[in-house]
């Protein structure tokens, strides 16, 4: 009798994909949008789609990778906005570079709340940031003379690349596009880094990190930061894009709690993830609005919920990761 043990023949190799083959070919197909779409109400979609996935991906770095799950980046949001639209409205200067200021002072501030706030643990940190933004917001409110309180601020329409205001929409489509690609570039190179490594090893297991010698607060700081500061840009350009502010629409909860909605559902931890989430949940928001009016707010979050649920009950590691393993399995993908 034989020995040999019977095996079945080997399948069909998996397709192997150059490894930055769908990246490049999705922002292709994305920035070929704006010239073929003229629907302004489309354009419009796309434009807010673009600045969530802006926001949710540098909410993704703190976090999704270093696992700080901050409910106050609305306030980084926020001071972007005032602090370009302020410099513009009071002194002249261009938004170009009061959004770089207004990065600098949420960067300042994500470090002094940082070296505060980062050594409490699980939902104190998570209180704490959801305090620092409720502060900010209040501040926004009842400092009238400087950010016009409730009433908020109106930017005047002067087209041009100095103003960063322009009258075609796809103009700003482009800008938030590319904003996108380079938060995206920005996330693979920390996530692909030592620093991304760090982060991961300090929120899967903290203790562990440490025994291993690595100084998890100094490098927690600094991605917090880079974080505030990133999320501060996309503020500024909503400034921007809309032409008017106020706390509410650029510094409330509700901003804060989508930030972390979209990374979730697009999937924490990585790249692509917050995009796909941004897409969805920016798209439900604005379709619930056409059809339900006034009715909206108090659905739209019901919608909010019940995406979450269904997303964590069918695919808990979120759309991201769960529609590439999905479709690798199908059309035999290995990246």
């Amino acid at each position: 009798m034989s020995d040999r043990i019977a095996v079945d023949p080997p399948g069909p190799a998996a397709t192997r994909v150059p490894r930055y083959f769908w990246p490049v070919a999705i922002f292709l197909a994305l920035a070929a949008l704006p010239a073929l779409i003229t629907d302004p109400f489309v354009l419009n979609m796309i434009m807010m789609s673009m600045l969530s996935a802006a926001a949710a991906l540098a909410w993704n770095l703190s976090g999704g990778y270093a696992g700080q799950l901050s409910l106050g980046h609305a306030a980084f949001y926020g001071i972007g906005a005032y602090a370009s639209t302020l410099l513009l409205l009071r002194a002249g200067i261009s938004p170009l570079f009061g959004m770089l200021v207004g990065a600098g002072i949420s960067a300042l501030s994500a470090i002094v709340l940082g070296m505060i706030t980062l050594r409490l643990k699980g939902s104190f940190f998570v209180m704490s940031t959801l305090a620092f933004g409720a502060v900010v917001h209040i501040g926004a409110m009842n400092f009238r003379d400087l950010t016009g309180g409730a009433s908020g601020l109106a930017i005047p329409l002067n087209p041009s690349v100095v103003n960063l205001t322009f009258a075609n929409k796809a103009v700003y489509v482009f800008i938030a596009l590319g904003l996108v690609a380079a938060y995206y570039v920005a996330t693979r190179l920390i996530a692909g880094s030592k620093l991304g490594y760090s982060l991961v090893a300090f929120r899967e297991n903290h203790d562990a990190a440490r025994a291993l010698g690595i100084r998890t607060l100094p490098i927690r700081i600094g991605i917090f930061a880079l974080s505030a500061g990133m999320t501060s840009i996309v503020g500024s350009l909503h400034a921007q894009y809309f032409l008017y502010i106020d706390p509410d629409s650029v510094m409330s909860l509700g901003l804060s709690l989508n930030f972390a909605l979209m990374a979730i559902v697009g999937g924490l931890g990585t790249a692509y993830g917050p995009i796909i989430g941004a897409a969805v949940v920016t798209c439900v928001s604005l379709v619930m609005q056409i059809y339900l009016g006034n009715q909206v707010s108090g659905l739209t979050q019901l919608a909010y919920s019940a995406i979450v649920i269904v997303v964590l009950l069918s695919l808990p590691t979120g759309l991201g990761p769960g529609l590439r393993d999905a479709l690798g399995r199908r059309f035999g993908w290995r990246p």
